[in-house]
């Protein structure tokens, strides 16, 4: 494989679970971005957040990210908007592959409904206004999503058709 393999597309979609079950295929690290931040910081995304700011948490991931690009052989876990901050997407692309895990606001939504994991940028919103929320922020966040290397379906992805098109990716 050699260069990272980034795993991108909303909360909720299955960066992480798919990141890890792909890297232990692939024999390879799997580092996830979320993880690391709360790693280095002794506290959740939500504490971020809440103590720090979003601006913080972007410097954060972004500086993790920069690091992970001249990594080989992992497949890294991006958070939901890293691709849609500051150059984040066109370093990727270039640094490695991007594979967008895409998915129906439907599916997004009770996906994360249903997820024990606070997510800042949704615990405002009711069970019944979620969907529609997801569904106009899916959108914005689309545009940098869409331009990645990869776009695969997430509600039926299956992890060795993924694994099969990296490995035969020109």
């Amino acid at each position: 494989m050699s260069k990272p393999i980034f795993l991108i597309g909303y909360m909720g979609c299955g960066k992480s679970s798919v990141g890890k079950k792909l890297a232990k295929r692939l024999k390879i690290d799997f580092i996830d971005i979320d993880t690391s931040i709360e790693q280095m910081t002794g506290k959740s995304i939500a504490q971020v957040f809440d103590q720090e700011g979003e601006d913080l948490f972007r410097q954060l991931e972004r500086s993790i990210l920069v690091s992970l690009c001249s990594r080989t052989n992992i497949v890294v876990a991006t958070g939901g908007g890293a691709p849609c901050f500051f150059d984040n997407m066109m370093l990727m692309n270039k640094s490695g592959t991007t594979v967008y895990i895409k998915m129906h606001p439907d599916s997004l939504a009770s996906r994360i409904l249903a997820s024990d994991t606070e997510r800042p940028l949704v615990r405002k919103f009711s069970k019944e206004e979620m969907p529609a929320y997801i569904a106009h922020h899916l959108k914005e966040r689309e545009v940098f999503y869409n331009t990645a290397k990869i776009t695969i379906k997430g509600e039926s992805l299956k992890i060795e058709e993924l694994e099969y098109i990296l490995r035969n990716r020109s």
